[in-house]
């Protein structure tokens, strides 16, 4: 594993890891999605590693999908708000 899977690897994990202490506040929640995505999207894959930009591209899409998640469930009014 080279330097770049293993950073998207731990950007997923410190995410899933984060994603669970903030469990049942969906400001933190949602707050860590869009700070997460913006990292995982600047962060910078070399043309010869190519082969990542679509495991990158995959860890946006289920941090996106995860914002849309909280955020429909805050609707819900899953929270109690």
């Amino acid at each position: 594993m080279n330097y770049y899977e293993q950073q998207l690897e731990r950007f997923r994990r410190n995410f899933n890891f984060s994603f669970k202490i903030y469990e049942g506040r969906p400001l933190e929640q949602k707050t860590l999605c869009l700070q997460m995505k913006d990292k995982v999207e600047h962060f910078h894959i070399p043309k010869n590693f190519s082969m990542l930009y679509r495991n990158r591209q995959q860890l946006v899409n289920y941090i996106q999908d995860t914002y849309l998640e909280v955020q429909t469930q805050e609707k819900a009014g899953k929270y109690g708000n």
